[in-house]
């Protein structure tokens, strides 16, 4: 008995160290899932790491968390967008440019041209009958430059620009005109057999117009304009045209001053919605050099189409 006592306690004292030992593996196995567990867990905290964190703002409807040149906007609405700085401040150009004045000046602008003793008329002296012109057939054409502008407000401001005026006199005798040598403008008539199918006064100018314009807005995009300026020109060229039929079609031109003014001044107004123009101009020099000529002073009025919307 004693014999199977001593077996039996032998085992035990064998056994308590192995048993021992197993709890302690356990216990450190135990140890390393909970360190794994701490490695795994992600914390709450949004952690920016040197250069790319620059600033979090904290405003009062939203908060503004900027890393590096990009940025997020959090609103009290939960709405939250991303954007670049650098986008921005373009985006924010662009914005400011489209909002600016902008004058409704530069593009075709086609229409009648006259003249008169007084400002926009077309009464002559009785000697000067030969300057008689066929007035639905007159016509004036221009190419202006895009215009310029000036903003005084977004609504109100100066546009100026650059363009060519083309003018075309067309007589209604049976006549043309020349000057003589002493640079004296007068009357050129036909052979009694030959019969002007067409006679005519051209002229081209560069000219100057500087316009004061007011918008009036009539729906979001759209607005009424209406401008009134100064016009300054100056001539480039001159050249009298006649067709006739004799032994076939014959075109004869004649190139000369014929004692224009070289340089004409004068007011101009239009009024219009978005690109679409009316337009008049008045000039208030002499159409010739004093004593070379009748004193007559051009206008003309037409539409006008611009680029500039």
């Amino acid at each position: 008995m004693k014999r199977i006592l001593s077996l039996i306690v032998t085992a035990a004292v064998l056994c308590l160290p192995a048993a021992g030992q197993e709890n302690t593996e356990k216990l450190k196995k135990l140890e390393t899932l909970e360190e794994n567990a701490k490695l795994v867990t992600q914390p709450d905290t949004l952690i920016l790491e040197d250069e790319d964190a620059e600033l979090i703002e904290d405003l009062d409807d939203e908060t503004v968390i900027r890393i590096g040149k990009k940025s997020v906007t959090i609103t009290d609405e939960g709405e939250d967008y991303g954007n670049d700085s650098e986008d921005s401040s373009d985006n924010n150009y662009f914005s400011r440019h489209d909002d600016a004045f902008r004058g409704h000046l530069g593009g075709f602008e086609l229409g009648l041209n006259s003249y008169g003793e007084g400002y926009l008329t077309t009464s002559l002296e009785s000697e000067d009958g030969y300057l008689d012109l066929n007035s639905s057939k007159s016509m004036a054409f221009n190419m202006i430059s895009p215009g310029v502008s000036l903003g005084i407000t977004k609504r109100f401001g100066l546009v100026a620009s650059l363009g060519l005026n083309f003018n075309n006199y067309r007589f209604s005798g049976n006549n043309s005109v020349s000057v003589d040598e002493g640079g004296i403008l007068m009357p050129e008539f036909p052979p009694l057999s030959v019969h002007y199918e067409k006679s005519k006064l051209a002229t081209l100018y560069a000219v100057l117009p500087v316009i004061l314009e007011g918008q009036i807005p009539v729906s979001h995009s759209s607005s009424v304009n209406i401008g009134v300026g100064v016009i300054g020109a100056v001539k480039l060229g001159s050249h009298t045209k006649v067709v006739y039929f004799e032994d076939g079609k014959q075109k004869v031109k004649n190139r000369d001053d014929f004692s224009l003014n070289l340089l004409r001044y004068g007011v101009t107004a239009r009024l219009g919605y978005e690109m679409l123009q009316v337009y008049g101009t008045c000039y208030l020099s002499p159409m010739f050099e004093t004593g070379k000529g009748p004193e007559l002073y051009p206008f003309e009025v037409g539409i006008a189409l611009t680029f500039n919307d």
